[in-house]
């Protein structure tokens, strides 16, 4: 007789590529030893004020995301999404019958807790932090959730800070897809040769985010600046969802346009930096692959946090003005050995999350051999 695999229901929502992106990643995990579904409960429009913002209105999300981090607005803000979001959760769980749940977006948090609690199941609620220098305040507004899988050192001093008890605390590091842990080294001059491009040449992949968000017109021209200085420059130019920045850019000696696709892994492999808004998927997704990273944009709020925490762990560098961005790389192609000190520091934190990774297995064993002994 064949047992059936626990059930696990990963909940995330389709605003921007990284809770998605957290999503696979467990689900690449775990894939093996439990049967998993991944659902999106914010209705369609949810979905088209975050590209909206994304794209045109930065600092209005800045100023909401300072705005509601703190206990008091974070509560409320739950509350009101609570009311948004609970019968689809409800539909999910009552159709899946779920072993386990784990939620990998901090507005789809609290409001699972409630549900459930409506409901009267007793299912483990696993919280998937998702930034790497702090998180929003919603993130922490449920003190009790059955664990907390919690992606940084940094993140977990603030967790203790706020009143989650140690023992739902697990350092489990950043996961990233399957994708990010293959070796590419020996595919790198196919690839660029493949594309058109020059396989000796320096290699920048340039993204904004699956939105094509973050502004990225300055940094392509920053790009092209120290092309035109070193002739030695090319840019693979990851655009997303975004046509018209496509459109822009389509055509340009030495930028190849690479459109959204989920296996995005080798064309950043291919490249020599990393460089885009300073988004915790991504950025982590370079480290994975062993690649460093050059933030040159951030999304309000939400990551900039994550500059510093880049800084620290010396995993790159922070240039967010075009000048510094074209004496950066032009830098770094007249002399790679500016990189070498920044590549060791990659290789550590590359290892040391991939260990912690390990720890994810543990975690979802240990609550479903408590809450589910069949």
């Amino acid at each position: 007789m064949i047992q059936s695999k626990p059930k696990i229901m990963i909940v995330t929502s389709a605003t921007g590529g990284g809770h998605i992106s957290l999503a696979y990643s467990l689900q690449d995990m775990l894939a093996r030893d439990y049967d998993t579904c991944i659902v999106d409960p914010h209705p369609h429009f949810v979905h088209q004020y975050y590209t909206w913002a994304g794209r045109h209105s930065l600092k209005f999300w800045g100023a909401t995301y300072k705005y509601s981090d703190n206990e008091k607005s974070a509560l409320r803000l739950h509350r009101v999404l609570t009311q948004l979001v609970r019968k689809q959760l409800r539909a999910f769980i009552e159709q899946m019958q779920p072993h386990l749940i784990i939620t990998t977006h901090t507005l789809i948090s609290y409001e699972i807790a409630q549900v459930c609690k409506r409901l009267g199941k007793n299912i483990p609620l696993v919280f998937q932090l998702s930034e790497l220098e702090c998180v929003h305040s919603t993130w922490l507004t449920l003190k009790d959730a059955s664990a907390y899988l919690v992606p940084t050192r940094e993140i977990l001093a603030q967790a203790r800070a706020r009143g989650i008890d140690e023992s739902r605390l697990h350092l489990s590091g950043f996961p990233v897809r399957r994708q990010f842990l293959c070796d590419y080294s020996a595919q790198r001059a196919e690839m660029l040769s493949s594309l058109g491009l020059d396989p000796t040449a320096f290699t920048i992949f340039l993204q904004g985010g699956a939105e094509g968000a973050a502004g990225l017109e300055d940094t392509v021209k920053a790009m092209l600046a120290a092309q035109e200085a070193s002739k030695a420059v090319q840019i693979l130019l990851a655009v997303g969802t975004n046509k018209p920045l496509a459109e822009r850019f389509s055509g340009i000696s030495h930028i190849k346009i690479v459109p959204f696709t989920r296996e995005i892994a080798p064309y950043m492999a291919a490249a020599d930096i990393i460089s885009g808004k300073a988004g915790p998927n991504f950025l982590t997704e370079a480290v994975m692959l062993g690649k460093p990273f050059l933030a040159t944009g951030f999304i309000p709020g939400q990551e900039q946090p994550n500059l510093a925490f880049l800084q620290r762990h010396n995993l790159g560098w922070v240039c967010l003005e075009r000048p510094a961005q074209q004496a950066l790389v032009a830098k770094l192609v007249s002399d790679p050995s500016h990189m070498v000190e920044t590549l060791t520091s990659v290789q550590a934190y590359r290892a040391w999350n991939e260990q912690a990774n390990l720890r994810t297995h543990s975690v979802i064993e240990g609550l479903l051999g408590i809450c589910n002994p069949a």
